[in-house]
């Protein structure tokens, strides 16, 4: 079995020596994708063409931390310099699927939001909600935010809003991981095996992951929950560690994985 716990711990462990040099590596790494997005006219394609090479390599690299095999910057251009084409075309692969996919399940969570939104006020508010439903008044099913409604008491509107803005945040945000959980280990497969075509990869990389998407869904939420905390209590600076942290975790439970594939297999 897979603890939340000891991914915290391995990761800790292994980063244990190479936090500055994992700093860098992963700010040069994300400074350099928003560099090329920014290119006016092509970035977005570019960005699509050398994403795939890119987290190869950062890839390559983060298992040589967890693995405490010599981990070097020049590990991030290997997937330039193996299997180029394939890095490419799984990332071509996954994109439409993951955005597809991602869409229909924000839409079904903003959805679900809505019908739980719209009970709470029904119960907490229901002459706004009465007068929502006879004349469609949008304003009076927003009353809850107003500053007014604050004189009748505090705690029921602040739970309101913390609701809505924590759902809603969600609602944007965990359909995208849902959606790329099956393919989460893809890059991982193809920074072990070179010669891996892309499409095998997507393959194993969705059989791998049976049986462990809800656990990469609660390590993700866990970090999700956590990288609020540190933007806001650090100013954004505590990202230079969250980054490199949150993607080698993802690494750890890579290799987690695959040892307990071998051992079923």
């Amino acid at each position: 079995m897979i603890s939340i716990g000891q991914l915290f711990s391995k990761t800790f462990k292994a980063l244990k020596g190479h936090w500055i040099q994992a700093i860098c590596i992963f700010f040069v790494f994300n400074f350099a994708i928003a560099i090329v997005q920014a290119i006016p006219a092509i970035g977005g394609f570019l960005s699509l063409i050398i994403s795939g090479p890119l987290t190869i390599g950062i890839s390559v690299y983060s298992l040589k931390i967890i693995n405490d095999n010599f981990p070097k910057a020049e590990n991030v251009l290997d997937g330039f310099k193996y299997n180029l084409g394939n890095g490419i075309l799984a990332y071509f692969i996954l994109i439409p699927v993951i955005l597809i996919v991602g869409f229909i399940l924000m839409l079904v969570f903003v959805f679900i939001n809505s019908i739980v939104f719209g009970f709470l006020i029904s119960i907490f508010y229901s002459q706004s909600y009465e007068v929502f439903i006879t004349s469609m008044d949008w304003e009076a099913l927003f009353a809850p935010f107003k500053v007014l409604t604050f004189k009748s008491g505090i705690i029921e509107p602040v739970l309101l809003i913390l609701f809505v803005i924590v759902s809603f945040l969600f609602s944007i945000i965990l359909p995208w991981i849902i959606a790329s959980i099956p393919f989460a280990m893809t890059f991982f497969i193809m920074a072990e095996d070179t010669s891996i075509d892309a499409w095998d990869a997507v393959q194993k990389s969705w059989n791998m992951m049976k049986g462990y998407k809800r656990k990469y869904l609660i390590l993700n939420i866990l970090l999700l929950l956590l990288v609020i905390p540190i933007m806001l209590f650090t100013l954004f600076i505590g990202l230079l560690w969250f980054l490199p942290f949150s993607f080698i975790i993802s690494a750890v439970f890579y290799q987690q994985i695959k040892e307990n594939n071998k051992l079923i297999n």
